[in-house]
């Protein structure tokens, strides 16, 4: 019974996933999608993420990222894909509850890409020999594309709270977020950055 509901879970994040990556015109490698659905389903088996991953012990992923260091390349590697993946699934799935927290969605992301990259470095040294360093690649170089597959999921399966339009401009502004940039458009916004922004003299 316990093996059918895995298979049936997997199957509906495959599916989402499809659907989202149409939606949204975006491109995912088999392998990578592969990896993506499978850590959907792990993450939806948790009762918390902290509960199931006992090495955050209520430090932040800069911490861990440190003391990652001191540690063996195997141990190293484990906790790297941890963080990695714990940041892909938070800022996906729950994108809104970053509002008004002390650390916002973006350092989530780049903590996340940091922790990919690292990863993709070790294999490539052969530090470690998990022989999947595209689909570490992948992640790395596109968290924010996966992070709005993981949103668009959400928000189709109900698990995502509808936003107001200031906190979905705040968040295009730290994610540059593509899904997000054409819901304000849908909203009848143009987002502009203005940080980003070259003006004429």
């Amino acid at each position: 019974m316990k093996r059918l509901l895995a298979s049936s879970v997997k199957e509906y994040f495959r599916d989402a996933l499809d659907e989202a990556a149409k939606e949204l015109d975006i491109q995912i490698s088999e392998v990578t999608q592969f990896y993506l659905t499978d850590l959907l389903a792990r993450f939806t088996e948790m009762k918390t993420v902290r509960a199931q991953n006992p090495v955050f012990r209520d430090k932040t992923f800069a911490e861990l990222y440190l003391e990652s260091q001191l540690l063996g390349p195997v141990e190293r590697a484990s906790v790297l894909r941890t963080i990695g993946d714990t940041a892909l699934f938070l800022t996906g799935f729950f994108s809104d509850s970053f509002k008004r927290k002390l650390v916002d969605i973006d350092y989530y992301g780049r903590m996340g890409q940091l922790a990919y990259s690292t990863l993709v470095t070790m294999i490539a040294y052969r530090l470690i020999s998990w022989g999947i360093e595209e689909i570490f690649e992948e992640l790395s170089e596109r968290f924010w594309d996966f992070k709005d597959l993981f949103a668009q999921i959400s928000e189709a399966g109900g698990f995502h709270r509808q936003t107001d339009i200031l906190r979905l401009y705040e968040r295009w502004l730290k994610t540059h977020s593509k899904r997000d940039a054409k819901k304000l458009k849908d909203a009848g916004i143009v987002p502009i950055d203005y940080d980003h922004e070259r003006f004429l003299q």
